[in-house]
């Protein structure tokens, strides 16, 4: 048996939720190149930023809702979205919506939504549940993610 079931669950959903959607297999051929890692501007940073949520993080799956056949509403960009699955885990219970990351709702700034993705400890008590991964960013790839969600307002 792992010794994480939990990361392991983490990871086989998400790999069904990207793998499941239309959407997702349009971008999945696509031959992006990520931008350049050196972030000289805002602009830059926000490209990288996007680039990450996107593709690499894939945020969009769970904080933007889908049509009826897996499409994402691109007018609702990470603005929330029901949670397409439940919890494997009776004793653990997950989030029922993705919240609206666009714009950094919620009272968090650009650098505690960068220290959250580089340590994993959110700038309040309340820790995102489940299926939320447990990223742990470099610090340029967590503030890149930030300023991206902030140009979303």
């Amino acid at each position: 048996m792992a010794k994480h079931p939990q990361a392991v669950a983490i990871a086989l959903i998400s790999l069904v939720v990207l793998l499941g959607t239309p959407a997702a297999r349009r971008l999945g051929a696509q031959s992006e190149s990520p931008p350049a890692t050196e972030d000289s501007s805002d602009t830059t940073a926000v490209e990288r930023g996007k680039y990450l949520v996107h593709h690499v993080a894939m945020c969009i799956y769970c904080h933007t809702p889908k049509r009826s056949d897996g499409s994402l509403v691109e007018a609702d960009l990470l603005r929330g979205a029901p949670m397409p699955v439940k919890s494997p885990f009776e004793q653990q219970r997950w989030a029922l919506k993705a919240p609206s990351i666009a714009g950094l709702p919620g009272g968090w700034s650009e650098n505690d939504l960068a220290h959250f993705l580089e340590t994993r400890e959110p700038p309040t008590e309340h820790m995102p549940r489940p299926p939320m991964p447990p990223f742990r960013m470099n610090p340029e790839d967590a503030k890149a993610v930030a300023a991206y969600l902030k140009s979303l307002r």
